[in-house]
């Protein structure tokens, strides 16, 4: 199972968090993914925001900020992978925040 972390506060949901996870959960269902998306907080970077992070092996690969056009992209570079993409931040846990 491939886990996708986006977060469900205020801050995400106002710059369309919650379009951006439904249309990953359509597009993975069509694909036939075995995918979860867990609604989580934000880290606190705003400017990121919708920040979409996908867990591979032990890290999180974050990609953002997340706009509903870049979607069909971040497929093509198989991020649910941790594929590499222009909206891609790398390990998120590794980030000087």
């Amino acid at each position: 199972m491939i886990n996708v972390y986006i977060p469900g506060d205020s801050a995400a949901v106002s710059v369309g968090a919650d379009a951006i996870a439904e249309e990953i959960m359509q597009r993975a269902q069509l694909a036939s993914l075995d995918l979860k998306i867990i609604r989580n907080g934000t880290r606190g970077a705003l400017w990121l925001e919708p920040l979409v992070e996908i867990e591979v092996g032990a890290d999180r690969i974050g990609y953002g900020p997340v706009q509903l056009a870049d979607i069909p992209s971040l497929f093509d570079a198989d991020f649910l992978h941790g594929g590499e993409h222009t909206l891609g931040i790398g390990v998120v846990d590794q980030l000087a925040w």
